[in-house]
């Protein structure tokens, strides 16, 4: 591998990093489960944000639900309603222009279904992105599935690409199969908490690692 480059391609995580959409997926992931009759703090629904919705259910009520399906529905109706307040996070488009004017290998892979993946990228401004999201693997973050599925389509082995993501659920899924994640802070979560999860790295945001990658 002497003088090939460390990083062949690079996995953007869209939820939370590209898009400024956490505290979105937090109030209205709270909304569903009071209307269901169920009262999760919005602290601990923070804390489990970034993993799939069939994991996170289960996660947030310590046990598997009969409501798992309505519960998912009610989210997303209720994320989609509100899809309008969206913004990129800073230096999203800047990153992603970044890699392709210097031709780095990249693709989106996200834990979003496919709707809600649509509504990510069109507040980004960049509908035309490949992506990898949760329709396309059986198991969502933090299993590894889905990055793996994304090194497929693109041609990378594992270890030999980087994950940008904002959660430690990303983390864990890229140190599951030797990916390398930088992690960004616009996920709300803390530096140990990252770090700890096996982020190798933590920034501000994505114009952080604007020409680092």
């Amino acid at each position: 591998m002497t003088g090939t480059p460390y990083i062949a391609a690079v996995l953007l995580d869209l939820d939370g990093t590209l898009v400024d959409s956490v505290y979105l997926h937090v109030q209205t992931w709270q909304q569903a489960l009071r209307e269901a009759g169920l009262d999760v703090p919005a602290w601990r629904v923070h804390a489990g944000i970034g993993m799939g919705s069939d994991r996170l259910v289960p996660w947030l009520l310590g046990r598997h639900t009969e409501q798992q399906s309505e519960l998912s529905d009610a989210h997303h109706r209720l994320f989609l309603e509100r899809a309008d307040e969206l913004r990129p996070t800073r230096g999203a488009r800047e990153l992603v222009e970044d890699l392709e004017r210097r031709k780095v290998p990249f693709t989106i892979a996200t834990s979003a279904k496919p709707p809600v993946r649509k509504a990510l990228l069109a507040a980004l401004g960049r509908q035309d992105l490949d992506s990898t999201d949760a329709g396309d693997v059986d198991s969502p973050k933090p299993a590894p599935d889905l990055l793996l599925a994304a090194c497929q389509e693109l041609g990378v082995d594992p270890d030999r690409a980087t994950l940008v993501g904002d959660s430690p659920w990303d983390a864990e899924a890229a140190i599951k199969v030797g990916m390398r994640c930088l992690a960004v802070r616009t996920g709300g979560f803390g530096d140990d908490r990252l770090l700890d999860a096996g982020a190798d790295d933590v920034v501000d945001d994505p114009l952080a690692l604007v020409g680092r990658l």
